[in-house]
């Protein structure tokens, strides 16, 4: 399956008693966040990323950067550019993306 970057805005889970739907910022070009990466991955889109951040609980946003091989660089974040503690990095390749997270 082929997903599109600009099919993937915001996704809706239902797990149990519990339904959350997270939205993504607006993507901030050239930059990364270092020091809290939890997962990392080679995909082949970033809608392929945003998935992985959707189906990670603990991801609040992501870094999307190119990989060696022809695939992207997908790294899952578990503090966003609102935490007081993060940081971003200046990057010529990456772009970051926070989200935010709605129970329903």
């Amino acid at each position: 399956m082929v997903i599109k970057r600009s099919q993937i805005k915001s996704l809706e889970s239902f797990s149990g008693d519990e339904c959350r739907m997270i939205i993504f910022k607006e993507p901030i070009e050239n930059k990364a966040m270092r020091g809290h990466v939890i997962r990392s991955a080679e995909v082949h889109n970033q809608g392929m990323c945003r998935v992985m951040c959707y189906m990670e609980a603990d991801c609040v946003s992501i870094n999307f950067g190119p990989s060696e091989n022809g695939r992207y660089k997908c790294e899952i974040n578990n503090a966003s550019d609102d935490d007081q503690s993060s940081f971003l990095d200046d990057t010529d390749t990456y772009t970051f993306l926070a989200i935010e997270v709605n129970l329903c």
